[in-house]
């Protein structure tokens, strides 16, 4: 659970939350408090909504990496052949 009492901007404390509620802190102050905790609990729902994107993205994405792969080694097939130095050069070296 979230702690209440505390700015969701900055996280500072808010008066009411640090002085007597009866006594010292106006009422504009204790108004603000079911605002705050709205506010800190559409948050931590947007949060945990792009967290979840995230790893719906990253598994998609990892799926096309998976059929990219799989098309390529089709693609290349059993009889692919590697390049090779023309006969007579060494590897690495051009003749000119």
């Amino acid at each position: 659970m979230t702690e209440t009492g505390r700015c969701p901007y900055c996280g500072s404390p808010s008066r009411a939350a640090t002085g007597p509620d009866a006594a010292g802190a106006p009422a504009a102050e204790r108004a603000l408090e079911p605002l705050y905790r709205e506010v800190r609990r559409i948050r931590e729902i947007a949060e945990a909504r792009a967290a979840e994107d995230d790893a719906r993205r990253i598994a998609e994405l990892t799926r096309q990496v998976a059929e990219l792969r799989a098309t390529v080694a089709r693609l290349r097939g059993p009889g692919a052949v590697a390049l090779a130095a023309p006969a007579g050069e060494a590897p690495g070296r051009r003749a000119g």
